[in-house]
């Protein structure tokens, strides 16, 4: 007897604001992604900034910085060399 296992992939589902009237809803199949892969998602230029929304604090995250992503999280997309 063979027993079919239904594997369901749990997406995470994140938000990128590109500029103050963009914003856009993200999935990914893994918590594990880089700077690099959220904003290629976005559709943004990998030359831009990517930080992470913390409360009132943004976290920079650069393109090949592996980062562990969760739920309902936010990203926000400024112009190169805004965050230092």
């Amino acid at each position: 007897m063979t027993v079919e296992i239904e594997t369901e992939i749990e997406l995470i589902h994140i938000f990128v604001e590109i500029d103050r009237k963009t914003r856009k809803k993200l999935e990914f199949p893994t918590s594990e992604v880089t700077g690099r892969q959220i904003k290629e998602q976005a559709g943004v230029p990998l030359e831009n900034d990517l930080a992470r929304r913390q409360g009132q604090k943004l976290d920079l995250v650069t393109n090949d910085q592996p980062i562990t992503i969760k739920n309902g999280e936010h990203f926000v997309v400024f112009p190169p060399g805004t965050i230092s």
